[in-house]
């Protein structure tokens, strides 16, 4: 029983400590949680990305602050309300299919061509916030995303109806013509969306369709268009293959012809230089004739004066040998010349003789004797 008693004591001493500073703990505890509560309210942190922009606006004066740069902000949430706008590129997708873009069920754009028909057209816009505009943003959207379905969706649609309602339906085939329609209609959307500060990046003509019924008709159109498409390829194939054969013929004509006329410009000039050549010879042997002629005359000519110096000089000379020979010197001459013939006569004979004797004769030539001896 003794603890219990102590144990009561002790609790009896603590509860009259507590009444006696009762009201001072209150009140500071009481001022402590008060702090606290304001102290979350005014103080606040705002971190702001390198593809964000924040916005703070005093809720006293309504002063907008733009804050560009990112990092973290510290701010008073009882006078300010801070905010953050995306400045990535956006996508508005506007198509058939009811899982993709911002709204439940078909949301593709219903297009009346000039011819007439109804195309539904799969259509996204990809835009951005300008960061240099977010005053004229949050003045003329707000501060939320009104300027999603208050000026990109609804320009977007107006404008890309009257743009691609301009194409007739075959067009809707060519995607050079959509391309050119979607730039349009991107050029005409960003004259319109400047001004709040929103800046289109693409428009992207995706699928495009017809009714049923009509895609029929359009089908089997295409497939008789193919084959007269087809037919008309060949009949120009055709067409193209009789003019390479004519131009083929033609040319070997002129390369025949070509050939030909070298020929006979080769024959002319053969021609031509032989009779030439034969001209050159008949007068370089008429030159020759008449120099071997001259020449031969000059010989002739030389030849009959020897002949006739000749002549006159051995009439001379036996006029002279007939004036010798007459008197004493010219017996002496014949005489002289009498032995010389006889000196040169040669005798032979065989013994002879009418008697019945044998007689020996013998004839001894002198100047043979000479030489033996």
């Amino acid at each position: 029983m003794k603890p219990n008693i102590e144990s009561n004591v002790a609790r009896q001493r603590l509860l009259a400590v507590l009444q006696k500073f009762r009201g001072p703990v209150a009140l500071a505890l009481i001022a402590l949680v008060f702090l606290a509560v304001f102290f979350l309210l005014a103080f606040r942190v705002q971190r702001v990305s390198g593809t964000e922009v924040g916005v703070k606006i005093n809720n006293l004066t309504g002063d907008i602050t733009i804050i560009s740069d990112s990092g973290t902000n510290i701010y008073n949430g009882l006078v300010n309300t801070f905010y953050l706008l995306d400045l990535t590129v956006q996508r508005l997708e506007m198509t058939e299919n009811p899982t993709r873009g911002d709204r439940e069920g078909k949301d593709d754009l219903r297009i009346k061509t000039v011819d007439g028909s109804d195309v539904f057209l799969d259509l996204t816009i990809n835009y951005a916030i300008r960061r240099d505009m977010i005053e004229e943003v949050v003045a003329t959207s707000g501060l939320d995303d009104a300027y999603k379905y208050k000026w990109v969706r609804d320009y977007s649609r107006s404008v890309c109806r009257n743009v691609f309602g301009e194409m007739t339906t075959e067009e809707f085939y060519d995607a050079s013509v959509r391309n050119q329609k979607a730039q349009k209609g991107k050029e005409e959307l960003n004259r319109l969306l400047r001004p709040y500060g929103i800046e289109v990046a693409e428009v992207i003509a995706e699928k495009f369709r017809f009714h049923k019924e009509y895609e029929e008709r359009i089908r089997a159109k295409k497939l008789a268009d193919q084959e007269v498409e087809e037919q008309i390829s060949k009949a120009n194939a055709a067409r193209q293959n009789q003019i390479f054969r004519v131009v083929e013929a033609t040319k070997k004509k002129e390369v025949v012809l070509e050939t030909y006329e070298g020929e006979m410009r080769k024959l002319i000039v053969e021609a031509k230089a032989q009779a030439e050549k034969k001209v050159k010879d008949a007068e370089a042997y008429v030159i020759d004739t008449q120099l071997g002629a001259d020449a031969n005359y000059y010989q002739q000519d030389k030849n009959s004066q020897a002949i006739l110096l000749k002549a006159k000089s051995e009439g001379e000379a036996l006029t002279a040998l007939a004036n010798a020979f007459e008197g004493e010197g010219g017996k002496n001459l014949i005489k002289r010349a009498y032995a010389e013939k006889l000196s040169q006569m040669r005798f032979s004979g065989q013994p002879f003789s009418l008697e019945s004797s044998t007689e020996r004769l013998s004839h001894i030539d002198e100047s043979v004797a000479l030489q033996k001896k």
